[in-house]
This record gives C-alpha cells, structure tokens and sequence, in this order.
C-alpha cells in the first residue's frame, strides 16, 4: 500500500525533527513517545513492503533529507498536494484536523494518544473514517467526547526488544522517565527510605523541566486553573529536593537521545514511576514498556489506564492514589533491589510480556486495519 504518515504541529510543538544522519536516535533533543511512535510506526510499516511518506514539521524544513529508513520525507504543510487519489491510507497522529482538506480517496485513520479534543475545531470527526485509541480503557475514556462511537477501535503502542542490552544491571540504578507532575515528587520523597536499606541505591532522572512562568504561579492561586497550580507546586518541590538529595545519589540529567536513554534502560536496575497525575494523562506509557523489554523493573500505580494494561505483566504495581500506598511501594522497590530472585523472576515475566507489544506487530495490525477499510 501507499500510506501517509502525520505528525502535525501541534504534536510537534516548539521541537522540530531532525532526520538528518540519524539524529532521531542521538540528537540529546531525545523523542517524546508520541516522537518515537511516529517514527517506530513509519519504519515498521515500510519494512512490511509498503511505501511509506511522513509528514512533519522538520528543523530544517528548506534543507531536509530526502528520506529516511526508506520512508519519503515531507514538510507538513505539504500535505495536501503531495496526498493524491494513488495514497490508500493517510494515518494522523493526534490530530484529526490534520486531515481537513486532504484527499479523501485514501482511508483516513487518527491514532489518538490524547485525553480529549479541547484543542480540536468543531466538526473534527467528519474528517475521520476511522479512530484508534491505546488501550480499551482509553478508548472508553476518550469516546465519552466523540460524536460516533462506532468509528472506533484499539491499537496499542509498541516496543523494540533487541534495542537493550542482557548484561548485569548497576545495582541500585533506579531512573525516573517521564514528565516531573506525573508522580516524581513521590518518587524523591520514598528516595530516602530505599537509600537508608540500599547504600548503593541511586537515582537518575529523564525528562527536561519545565521552566519561566509555570514556576511563578502563586502556590494557591485562584486565577490559574487548579491542574496548572499543583504541577506548578510539584515542579518547585522535585528542584528543589533534586538539589538537597545530590549528594545522595539523585541526580536531573534532562532530555537525552534515543541511544543514551536506551543504554540507561539497559542498565538500570527499576524504573522508580510512583505514577500519580493532576488529571487523566497516562493511557498506554512507552517508558513503562520500554523498562518491560529492558530489565528496569517497572515499579508503578494503577493510574488512569495503566491498571488495566499492566495488572498481568509481571510488574511492581500498587493501587492508585499512590498517596495512600507509599509503605507498600517502597517496601516492594527494596525487595526488588535486594532479592535477586525476586528480581529475576520479575525481569523475565516483564520481559515476557513485552513481547506481546512488538512494533513490528503493531504495524502489521495498522497495515491490515487499513487495508480491511480501504475505499474502493
């Protein structure tokens, strides 16, 4: 098949893509998860044999490659020129207003990562033939906000489990991946406890903070909205305790590439994500399964989605709110870094599961969805 792949504008925010000489994987820009899967699902689909075109905002959008992994490179705003009636399918991530105006000929699929459509013009679902959401609890989440829900189905995001290394782990390497308001402040606050029964226990975490205005917000203030106010309180906090613990062994290293990040999950001993958001935010979480596939055992709550994804993995998962279950979380992150057994056993039932989320087989699910829904 012929299929176009978007990642638009907003997606993309104020980071644009660079494709040249691999710099996806080492640029220390790094790649969010939506980043990585726009990517991970293009090259995929063009191993499969199909031909593959990617539409995004690029850093250099007058000098870029030509192509990439054998996939054609675009400039997003290109889209409605380039897509013509020879394209059988036009997939979007996020954002179904990137398919006002594109050739309607091809069968039209949103790949929805988000938690709802406030950034969405009106009638964005006409432009839509057919929605796929994350997991099924997603799906149930999100259709509560669209107009047909028989337009929807599930399919998951993926993992590359040759990407990490089988060697030993640094012991008492935990890592933190993912935005600071989605549970880090718990995490440094249990930090201490685990440091005091594991004198080599370390912590290092991912991830660029935010900084300028979201750090001013008055910590009670009735003038911003309250989600805003609290991520803005825990910011404060997880600077500020990062600098007092350093001399423990926690430690911000900010945004690093693909193959940094990849060695780090290949070294780390568990993935400390004591996961408690300000709204519903985490409807699949590639750093969980990435740590799956890798060895870093994922230690984790139930929050939003992720109950219902990982309640079978193998995982270390407590009940959310992570608040009420602090005790019992830390007391499973020492068991996990001092029993070897313990540890082992939850390696490979992790890993075991991850094999189930391959990107190669989410792209031959992708590529059968569209070719059962291909418009003649």
């Amino acid at each position: 098949m012929k299929i176009a792949v978007m990642l638009g504008s907003y997606s993309v925010g104020s980071r644009p893509l660079d494709f040249w000489y691999d710099n996806a994987w080492n640029s220390s820009r790094g790649l969010t998860g939506t980043d990585l899967s726009f990517c991970m699902i293009s090259s995929e689909l063009q191993k499969l044999g199909n031909e593959v075109h990617m539409f995004t905002v690029h850093a250099t959008p007058n000098n870029k490659p030509e192509t990439w992994h054998q996939c054609k490179l675009h400039n997003f705003e290109e889209r409605h020129t380039v897509i013509d009636d020879s394209f059988d399918a036009v997939l979007s991530i996020n954002e179904p207003d990137a398919l006002r105006g594109v050739n309607s000929k091809p069968v039209r699929v949103c790949w929805q990562f988000l938690n709802d459509f406030t950034y969405c013009h009106p009638g964005f679902d006409d432009f839509v033939d057919r929605w796929l959401a994350v997991c099924e609890r997603h799906k149930q989440h999100v259709m509560q906000f669209a107009p047909k829900p028989e337009k929807w189905g599930v399919l998951p995001l993926g993992v590359d489990s040759s990407w990490y290394q089988k060697g030993p782990k640094v012991p008492g390497r935990m890592v933190f991946c993912s935005s600071a308001d989605r549970g880090l402040h718990w995490a440094l606050q249990v930090f201490p406890e685990i440091k005091k029964a594991v004198p080599e226990a370390s912590l290092r975490v991912f991830y660029h903070f935010q900084e300028g205005p979201i750090l001013h917000i008055e910590p009670n203030s009735t003038k911003d909205h309250p989600h805003v106010v609290e991520m803005s309180n825990r910011l404060r906090y997880c600077k500020n305790a990062i600098q007092k613990m350093k001399r423990l062994g926690v430690e911000h290293v900010g945004s690093v590439s693909v193959n940094t990040l990849r060695q780090e999950m290949s070294e780390a001993s568990l993935l400390l994500f004591p996961v408690d958001t300000v709204a519903f935010t985490e409807g699949f979480s590639l750093s969980i399964m990435q740590s799956h596939a890798s060895g870093a055992i994922p230690a984790i709550s139930s929050a939003d989605c992720l109950g219902s994804i990982y309640k079978d993995s193998g995982c270390i998962m407590v009940e959310a709110p992570i608040r009420d279950k602090l005790k019992e979380y830390t007391e499973q992150v020492i068991k996990a870094l001092t029993d070897k057994k313990f540890a082992a056993e939850t390696r490979q039932k992790c890993f075991d599961f991850s094999k189930n989320y391959l990107w190669s087989d989410i792209a031959a699910k992708m590529q059968k969805l569209m070719s059962d829904h291909r418009k003649s």
